[in-house]
């Protein structure tokens, strides 16, 4: 149950139809995004907040980790421009809908240019 709802969360994300989160998230759900220190505080301020948001975007699981309580998602978020971001998030469920989530944003880019040239670094592809 809790794979399924997590899938379909991003299946919504990533296909723009931000409305049926409703199908997955608790009306009263939080997500809290600690990078910017924002909260939104129930399902349908997260829901304009996707509408709202500039440029469509795309979502890619990329790495998925089920508890007995709780999932992990490791998702590439990528817009019509090719600019990509990495976001973890962290899912908390009550009553088989998603009650919680915590995001970790994080650019995906070039290392520092303080360490591109040392010999411990390796760039992968």
């Amino acid at each position: 149950m809790i794979e399924q709802k997590v899938r379909e969360f991003w299946k919504f994300i990533n296909n723009a139809d931000f409305d049926k989160l409703v199908q997955v998230m608790s009306e009263d759900a939080n997500v809290i995004l600690p990078n910017t220190k924002e909260i939104f505080n129930g399902c349908n301020k997260y829901i304009k907040f996707n509408k709202d948001y500039p440029g469509r975007w795309y979502a890619k699981i990329e790495k998925l980790i089920i508890t007995d309580s709780e999932a992990i998602t490791a998702v590439k978020k990528t817009n019509d421009d090719g600019v990509s971001h990495y976001v973890t998030s962290f899912f908390e469920f009550e009553n088989g809908l998603i009650k919680i989530i915590t995001e970790y944003w994080g650019e995906n880019g070039e290392a520092p240019e303080w360490r591109q040239d040392k010999d411990y670094l390796e760039v992968y592809q």
